[in-house]
């Protein structure tokens, strides 16, 4: 039987058919991919983010994998952005020689990712909305409470206005808000870390390179920006942050140019600088009766090069189908029949994605004897090996993933 709201329900209450907490990058994204199904959708978001610029950008970018920069072309904020392309990675291990090289060459591509600033996305997104009658985004606007019934949900804000649907998705951040009403917990993994964002010029091109750099306190990304910037995400033990945070820009860019190397000349201007902690984090539900979780209210993850929203953007795509999907068979969306179908399909990737990343973080960081040595020939054979290197690349850009790039 296709979702409907209990009838119960009195003409004080607005009955929407998907009700979003967040209106982020991600909660944006599934309203986009909702956009077209003649469904009524509608974000709660509490206030606009501040935006923290750096060299006259925004200091927190995202790199857009080629697989996501279809699914933004598909949902048509793509045409409002401007990303730098991401032609090349090049990875190495601190001091050690050699390194790895991935080129979208390679995969017959002519990118392998773009990089996007977080505020430009967010404001594509919200422009894709616009001619849309069927979204709506209420902010400034706080939930005081949440309840789960048989056949419905139901909100209530701050000002008294009651919404009811039959599935509310938390779209709300790493520490969001509505996971915790759910109860429901998190694995949670502190890397003892915060990473330094900030964006910088260095003095040589950067020809649409992202470098990546492990050292034995963690990695330092160098990702291409527009206008010959660069934006660092810079991994550091919190004592070394406070002591980095604290330097004034010449002290920091002699400690930046010491730890990153000469790859792009000298690094001669650092805007201003942010840090947060670093934290993995899985919720141990992604989906309960009449709720599911998407992006950061999901899952965190380590950010290497940025590359956390491409996890959120692929669980906006596939729950979006499978809503599309049920309204189509006259299903109940809101129900654990429909609900376990996105669990299913896409548990897999996050969990590969996640523990890739531990992964690295911990074999790039592990002082173990010998294991440099080790680090390096299995690079050096990566970087001969044209069929699985070829692979990896497909599968890191989200080409192979079994993600739509259009709901319909």
């Amino acid at each position: 039987m296709t979702a409907r709201i209990d009838k119960e329900l009195n003409g004080h209450v607005e009955q929407v058919d998907v009700l979003v907490v967040g209106a982020g990058m991600v909660g944006l994204a599934f309203a986009c991919a909702l956009k077209d199904s003649g469904l009524r959708v509608t974000l709660i978001e509490r206030g606009e983010p501040q935006v923290f610029e750096s060299l006259g950008m925004d200091c927190r970018v995202s790199a857009i994998v080629l697989g996501n920069q279809q699914i933004l072309e598909g949902l048509g904020a793509w045409k409002h952005l401007h990303g730098e392309a991401m032609r090349t990675m090049r990875i190495w291990d601190d001091q050690q020689p050699g390194g790895i090289r991935f080129d979208a060459d390679e995969i017959e591509a002519d990118a392998l990712g773009y990089l996007v600033q977080n505020s430009h996305l967010q404001a594509a997104l919200k422009k894709t909305l616009l001619p849309y009658d069927n979204i709506e985004i209420l902010c400034p606007a706080t939930i005081t409470k949440v309840e789960w019934l048989s056949g419905h949900v139901q909100i209530e804000l701050e000002d008294g206005h009651k919404l009811a649907a039959p599935l509310i998705v938390g779209a709300d951040g790493g520490r969001s808000w509505l996971r915790e009403q759910a109860d429901i917990g998190i694995y949670s993994r502190d890397y003892k870390q915060s990473g330094i964002v900030a964006n910088v010029r260095p003095m040589m091109p950067h020809h649409g390179t992202a470098f990546q750099r492990f050292t034995a306190s963690g990695p330092l990304a160098m990702l291409p920006m527009k206008d010959g910037l660069c934006s660092i995400v810079w991994s550091q033990f919190h004592d070394d942050v406070e002591r980095l945070m604290a330097l004034d820009d010449i002290g920091f860019l002699e400690e930046l140019n010491l730890t990153f190397g000469p790859m792009l000349g000298r690094i001669e201007e650092v805007g201003k600088r942010a840090a947060f902690p670093l934290k993995a984090r899985l919720a141990m539900h992604l989906v309960r009766p009449r709720l599911a979780l998407i992006g950061d209210a999901a899952h965190t993850i380590h950010p290497l090069a940025g590359l956390g929203v491409n996890l959120g953007l692929r669980d906006a795509m596939v729950l979006a189908q499978e809503i599309v999907d049920a309204k189509k068979y006259d299903e109940d969306w809101g129900d654990m029949s429909v609900l376990n179908r996105y669990m299913k399909l896409r548990m897999p990737d996050i969990l590969s994605v996640m523990g890739s990343m531990e992964g690295l973080h911990r074999i790039f960081t592990s002082q173990f004897p010998g294991l440099p040595v080790v680090r390096g020939l299995g690079m050096k054979v990566m970087g001969n090996a044209s069929v699985i290197k070829s692979l990896l690349m497909k599968n890191s850009t989200g080409l192979t993933l079994p993600v739509p790039k259009q709901v319909g």
